[in-house]
């Protein structure tokens, strides 16, 4: 691939198909013998023909049920679902495939598993990384707004807008602000000394996200020079972070009303005024140590910092608001543990002074809810400009120069720059060739295993044109035109014929890839798609919502676990989950010996095994076979064959004749074969 000249866009530049507005397009009349349900197909069908190629055999009832259920809520359906799929579909496979799809995308279960594609982009966690990796509390309810979101079917532009300028858009909508925890997800090291560069880092990172997610294109390379084969200038790059110059990182706001908040301040006031003089006793230890361990912690600081952290906060420019923030945290982090720091003769009296305080606590109004956000520093942005390029001047904050030349039209907001709100405008603009294409694309990528676009965080010449380019610009179309609504595209892939197509046993060798048919090919589930299978077969699965996350030993949905950068469930991390470090469009799928080891040796299955032993006891307490076929439909989604009862049979029998005396040989040997289950490819792939 040639290199392109720098400095420049050339006309050649924007003829690339990324860049292009959304073509008008009409779905191809085609002669199908009635095989299309929708126009997807006639676009597939189409394709096809142009090929040489054929389309595959419908799915079976049994194989396709099991693909939507995974598809859509990232559990298997149970046996009674199976029924009643396998019943509807006989007065008609599409018109009961379709009703499926309707009810499951009203189902809460949908809106936990499509959330968890959505985090994996954000690169949601909710611990900073580095050595220390703490705990971020409060992460958790961004979390939770994605889920609603995706259930209330919020439009994707209004999606969008929320988590890039939530604060500017919407103040006063209490979810929008939770949204903008979007630009909160990134790696932090609490004791960076090096505040400035540490800053510098946050905002690459956030300008380099916002580039992936949103826009599908990879601008980490402009950072330095101009792009060496997309038509992204250096100086794009640093337009596009000049909207995100003036952040302010906020731990403080909170998720309450105003009459909510008058309430709790009425509250804390008479609580105040009971604990006055406790306090006060408190205050005159504190305050004096206070002083000296901030001027120690300050000292430790580069000069540069330790004088913008002396300023007067009147004096100090936006960029040194900025800069002193992010290191007063580090201050904060010592007075949090400030009783290390007390003399001798008082921490005596300070720990029974806090003991006393403490028969207060009860008294003390809840605190309101809190949730990681941003806003801006003010209304005046700190100035921008191209690293060791300053003579260049300040860059102001625009967009691609291959879409739109023009500085960005900024409206000031009362008490921010408004610079967010022009880029959330400007990318959610109809006319936009590159949001929805992206969106679309993913969405048609995690039905099908490959986007229309193979990169889906890559629309550039690394990445490669679209396999159909007319279907992907209708969809796009359609999907704006559908009041950028994720549900109807969901539901407009699911009653296609080209999703409803068996998966064959091989690719043909005319399409080896499945590049052009795009129709479902054989995929390992998802780590979590894993875990919670497991849950829902032993019965143990608690499908209570929300809230802050639990440990991966409860039995809630993987959604709701802990996201620690550091330390992970150890399932999970066998099956390829994101160490949410970066933005990640395609999880990584591996075979591995640690995966078969784990699922074999690891206390966790074994004891979900030995669950679903005793779920299979007691729903078939006297019935060997019956256990079997209970067995095989929870695991697999069907009846298991005749051959396959008879060696589950023996194998039962073998294996309670092995058990110790001091164990229950039924409930034993039954724990085997559900663990032999749980461990088979049929469990872990979905065809």
């Amino acid at each position: 691939m040639a290199v392109r000249q720098t400095g420049t866009i050339t006309d050649e530049d924007r003829k690339w198909w990324a860049f292009q507005p959304l073509a008008n397009v009409e779905p191809p009349l085609v002669y199908d013998n009635g095989w299309c349900r929708n126009e997807i197909d006639r676009f597939v069908f189409q394709k096809l023909a142009d090929h040489g190629l054929q389309s595959a055999p419908m799915a079976e009832a049994g194989q396709l049920v099991r693909r939507i259920y995974h598809t859509m809520t990232g559990l298997p359906p149970t046996p009674e679902e199976l029924d009643a799929f396998q019943l509807a579909a006989q007065s008609g496979q599409p018109v009961a495939a379709a009703a499926l799809c309707d009810a499951l995308l009203a189902s809460p279960r949908y809106g936990e598993h499509w959330a968890r594609h959505w985090l994996d982009l954000v690169r949601y966690a909710e611990s900073d990384g580095y050595k220390s990796d703490d705990y971020r509390p409060n992460a958790w309810r961004y979390r939770d707004y994605v889920i609603a979101s995706l259930i209330a079917d919020k439009p994707y532009d209004r999606f969008v807008q929320e988590q890039l300028a939530g604060d500017e858009l919407f103040p006063d909508d209490l979810d929008a602000r939770t949204a903008t925890g979007f630009l909160r997800h990134g790696i932090y090291e609490y004791n960076n000394r090096d505040v400035a560069s540490q800053w510098t880092n946050m905002l690459n990172e956030v300008t380099d996200v916002t580039a992936d997610v949103f826009l599908g294109l990879g601008m980490q390379c402009a950072r330095c020079h101009d792009h060496k084969f997309d038509p992204i200038l250096q100086r794009d790059y640093y337009r596009l972070q000049a909207f995100f110059a003036p952040l302010r990182l906020r731990d403080d706001f909170k998720l309450a009303t105003p009459s909510q908040s008058a309430d709790y301040e009425a509250k804390l006031r008479t609580w105040e005024e009971s604990t006055r003089e406790l306090r006060g006793q408190i205050a005159s230890i504190e305050e004096p140590a206070k002083v000296k361990v901030a001027d120690e912690a300050i000292s430790k600081f580069p000069q540069e910092i330790q004088t913008v952290l002396r300023k007067p906060l009147a004096e100090r420019n936006p960029w040194e608001k900025q800069i002193a923030e992010l290191a007063f945290r580090q201050v904060i982090y010592e007075w949090d543990h400030l009783v290390n720091h007390l003399p001798a003769a008082d921490r005596e009296r300070y720990v029974n002074l806090q003991k006393q305080f403490a028969c207060f606590a009860n008294d003390k109004p809840a605190a309101l809810p809190g949730v990681p956000c941003v806003s801006d520093i003010g209304t005046t942005a700190p100035g921008v400009t191209i690293p060791k390029k300053a003579d260049q001047g300040e860059i102001e904050p625009g967009y691609l120069t291959v879409l739109d030349t023009e500085t960005a039209r900024i409206e000031p907001r009362p008490s921010s720059t408004g610079r967010r709100a022009a880029l959330a405008k400007w990318i959610t603009r109809p006319d936009n060739p590159l949001t929805a294409r992206v969106i679309v694309n993913r969405v048609w990528h995690y039905h099908f295993g490959r986007g229309l676009v193979a990169t889906t965080s890559d629309f550039g010449k690394l990445g490669g044109p679209p396999s159909h380019p007319e279907l992907l610009d209708w969809l796009a179309g359609r999907f704006i035109a559908d009041g950028w609504s994720l549900k109807k595209l969901h539901r407009l892939i699911l009653t296609s014929a080209t999703y409803q197509q068996a998966t064959p046993p091989q690719p043909t060798t005319a399409d080896s890839e499945n590049k052009f048919p795009c129709r479902p090919t054989t995929r390992r589930l998802d780590a979590e798609q894993i875990r919670d299978a497991i849950l829902l077969i032993s019965g143990e699965l608690k499908t209570e919502a929300g809230g802050p996350s639990v440990d991966w030993r409860e039995p809630r949905r993987s959604v709701y676990t802990k996201v620690l950068r550091n330390t992970h469930d150890p399932l999970l991390e066998a099956f390829d989950a994101p160490e949410s470090f970066s933005c990640v469009a395609e999880r990584n799928v591996t075979t591995t010996p640690t995966q078969s080891l784990l699922m074999i040796n690891h206390d966790w299955p074994v004891q979900r095994a030995r669950a679903f032993a005793n779920r299979l006891l007691r729903e078939c307490p006297s019935d060997d076979i019956g256990r079997i076929i209970l067995a095989y439909r929870l695991v697999f989604g069907r009846m298991p064959s005749d051959a396959e009862t008879g060696d589950a049979l023996g194998f039962l029998e073998r294996q309670s004749a092995l058990c110790p005396p001091d164990q229950d040989a039924r409930v034993t040997a039954l724990a085997d074969f559900c663990h032999v289950l749980l461990n088979s490819n049929e469990f872990i792939y979905l065809d």
